[in-house]
């Protein structure tokens, strides 16, 4: 069977994700809401009547919504839960028999639909400082009033039946698949020109300074504990790696370069003194012949955790070297070469075979980095897999892809080929390309 077949006409409501799955807020998202409250609510009929509405502007125009504003409701009143589009009534009332009536209990939740998606993809809603510290990147990346909550502090067991609900969404919810839509929410619509034209981009104060001290300091005490250098398989080592290789402005210069399904080549971080770089001019192209292909096979996102100026020994690019489609002959492109300089908590993106290498260093203390390396689906990693089952459970469908769970590959049996992720893969792979090309076209 030709995976060509298994592309189907998607100009009107697509499916973009696996069946056990679903894209935030839609209709397959509200039927799963609906199974979760129907089972959690029938164990346990003591709840007190709550009402919660969400409400989110700027919605991916291929879900289908009028205005493009996507918003769910969920209302129990003490003896049947009500869940759908329209907004919940402003006074719940207690069911016959309860000892009070609540009034104006509707907790309310508002803003962008980009901003929305990026905290209901946060697991952990039930755990210490995990949602506080998602919504301090929330708000680095998109502004104070992105998202917006007004209402009651909700009562201890409904809290908590909500943060079971929450997290048990965020592990199905899969990322925006409108690259176009994706990147200009975030802000990184002309950072994907750039790759395209220069091979390179730069994505400044991507993530909190507090956020890159955390994986600095988690990267630091990895490497100390062995070689004092370098360290492979770093996405093992906590949640601020796992939390830091999702990041959703650099994963959408990954899907525009690499294409979706993209995976973890190697995840590694260098801390380095003062003194002259190590890494010699080089691509990041293993075992590919020239000339290289015109379409990128490798991606690499370099982490600053500290200041990065010329004399901190900071990663040297030759822009439009991709260009070349080789690597570079000895002692050649140090004089196009420029140093790359940027802030703590930014990250530079490289790819189709760029030139760079490690600049001197003159600055006193260490510089710590973290090196995000991808590779088109098609490829093995430099890493070997190992898929986590309890790390896969505390995120979501996100890290699964960059694993390569959501794809086909290595999933051959004695029947064939896996044509379900085989038909997933090509169907959401075609629609990225095609909202590539207007995203690239303006």
């Amino acid at each position: 069977m030709s995976l060509d077949n298994l592309v189907t006409d998607e100009q009107t409501a697509p499916v973009l994700c696996l069946p056990h799955q679903c894209e935030f807020l839609s209709d397959a998202w509200l039927e799963e809401a609906r199974r979760f409250f129907d089972t959690h609510l029938s164990r346990n009929s003591s709840l007190p009547a709550f009402s919660i509405t969400e409400r989110f502007t700027n919605a991916p125009p291929h879900l289908g919504f009028d205005d493009n504003i996507a918003q769910w409701s969920v209302c129990y009143d003490g003896s049947a839960i009500h869940l759908g589009r329209a907004p919940a009534p402003s006074d719940v009332k207690e069911a016959e028999g309860k000892e009070a009536e609540v009034k104006n209990a509707e907790v309310k939740v508002e803003g962008d639909y980009q901003a929305g998606l990026f905290m209901a993809q946060i697991v952990g809603a039930l755990a210490p400082q995990v949602m506080g510290r998602g919504l301090r990147e929330l708000q680095h990346l998109f502004g104070q009033g992105a998202l917006r909550s007004s209402g009651p502090t909700l009562p201890p067991a409904v809290a908590r039946l909500i943060g079971l609900f929450h997290d048990h969404m965020a592990r199905i919810t899969v990322e925006n698949p409108d690259i176009a839509h994706r990147a200009r929410a975030l802000g990184v619509e002309r950072h994907v020109r750039e790759v395209e034209e220069h091979g390179y981009t730069v994505i400044e104060n991507a993530i909190s300074p507090d956020f890159a001290d955390e994986v600095r300091e988690v990267a630091r005490r990895a490497v100390m504990a062995h070689d004092g250098y370098q360290l492979q398989w770093m996405l093992y080592h906590g949640l601020e790696m796992e939390r830091l290789v999702q990041n959703a402005p650099l994963m959408t210069l990954m899907d525009a370069s690499l294409g979706r399904g993209a995976v973890i080549a190697s995840i590694s971080a260098i801390v380095r003194g003062p003194g002259a770089g190590s890494i010699p001019m080089h691509t990041d192209y293993s075992m590919i012949p020239e000339p290289y292909p015109e379409f990128a096979m490798t991606g690499v996102g370099v982490w600053a955790l500290e200041d990065w100026s010329e004399a901190s020994g900071p990663t040297w690019i030759v822009p439009g070297s991709h260009r070349e489609r080789r690597a570079p002959r000895k002692g050649e492109g140090m004089d196009r070469g420029v140093p790359i300089e940027m802030p703590k908590g930014s990250v530079v993106y490289f790819t189709h075979g760029v030139w760079h290498w490690q600049g001197d260093r003159s600055e006193a203390g260490e510089r710590v980095t973290i090196h995000s390396h991808f590779n088109r689906g098609i490829l093995r990693g430099l890493e070997p897999k190992r898929v986590d089952v309890q790390m896969l459970h505390r995120n979501p469908p996100r890290l699964g892809e960059m694993l390569g769970e959501d794809d086909w590959f290595d999933k051959l049996d004695a029947r064939g080929r896996d044509y379900l992720r085989a038909g997933h893969m090509a169907r959401l792979q075609a629609f990225t390309d095609r909202q590539l090309q207007t995203l690239l076209q303006g």
